[in-house]
């Protein structure tokens, strides 16, 4: 975290963009970094709702094109103003594209550290359309994406953008792949004073064939006893931290969301892919339902090979 010097927070100048701004920023401050906030002004979707049904000329999308980027640019003035005045370094940039795409693309070119974005705007369609975004955009990053939602579990003062993390959940499948996380969690750990729960949890889908010949579904209970054991050999090499470990029967997606409540969790973070195969799928898919459901923000981590 101490080592980010550039912070991307993209926006759709709705409420929620605006919430997750308030991350950026606190995070920016405790970093020492800078915010790089962007707007795509995405034509693709323009293009398809003017002229499905009825013919639209060139110059008529033209201007719409053009009064919508000129309504980019004005909002954008606002974002960084108001960002401006947190003290915070903050730049603004509007792109025309597909989002998730240009938002990924903009983060590599402008060697940001993490994205930090809402995952639901004020509307029905706009949660619809940004939860959407999101989503997608914890696919394509190589970069950590911090996902933030309105009325959730809060680590960030809205007053004086304080951080308080205390209890941060890394689950783990124990891939190379998710532990590819694990020293993500550690450092938000010590940079803040917090607790790490290790976690994994045992998925009667899922093929164990690494751990036993026999399937998973009637050797629960040798699974659950090796499980533990992984977590605990985890903990020993992790000096210095407060550590808690837990396993549990479940679809993780579910299972993991009932944890972050039972558990008073803070922040969640997991990688976005597991092992080959299903597995690889599936884990995937769960850091995706993590993103845009679980109750406090969660952090993905695209790992580096996926080989």
């Amino acid at each position: 975290m101490s080592e980010m010097q550039r912070i991307l927070c993209p926006t759709d100048f709705s409420d929620c963009s605006e919430h997750a701004m308030l991350y950026a920023q606190a995070l920016a401050k405790n970093a020492g970094a800078s915010i790089d906030c962007l707007h795509v002004v995405n034509i693709g979707f323009l293009k398809d709702g003017v002229a499905e049904g009825i013919y639209v000329t060139s110059a008529d999308l033209n201007r719409s094109v053009n009064a919508i980027e000129n309504h980019a640019a004005e909002e954008m003035e606002k974002v960084v103003r108001r960002a401006k005045l947190r003290d915070v370094a903050v730049k603004g940039h509007t792109r025309k594209g597909h989002p998730a795409e240009e938002i990924a693309k903009a983060a590599h070119e402008l060697g940001c550290g993490m994205i930090v974005i809402a995952t639901h705007g004020q509307s029905k369609l706009e949660r619809l359309m940004f939860g959407s975004v999101a989503n997608r955009v914890v696919r394509l990053s190589t970069v950590p994406v911090l996902t933030v939602k309105t009325h959730e579990h809060e680590f960030v003062d809205d007053d004086d953008r304080s951080i308080n993390i205390k209890r941060v959940l890394c689950p783990l499948d124990f891939s190379e792949f998710s532990q590819e996380a694990l020293p993500h969690a550690v450092n938000l750990c010590r940079d803040f004073g917090a607790t790490l729960v290790l976690c994994h949890v045992v998925d009667p889908r899922m093929d164990y064939a690494e751990w036993t010949a026999q399937a998973m579904v009637n050797n629960s209970e040798h699974l659950v006893a090796a499980s533990q054991t992984h977590l605990e050999q985890l903990v020993e090499q992790i000096k210095g931290l407060s550590t808690e470990v837990k396993v549990i029967i479940g679809v993780p997606a579910s299972t993991l969301i009932g944890l972050v409540e039972e558990e008073n969790i803070d922040l969640v973070v997991m990688p976005t892919h597991g092992r080959k195969g299903i597995s690889h799928a599936l884990l995937g898919s769960t850091a995706e339902t993590l993103a845009t459901k679980a109750p406090c923000p969660v952090l993905t981590v695209h790992p580096n090979d996926e080989a």
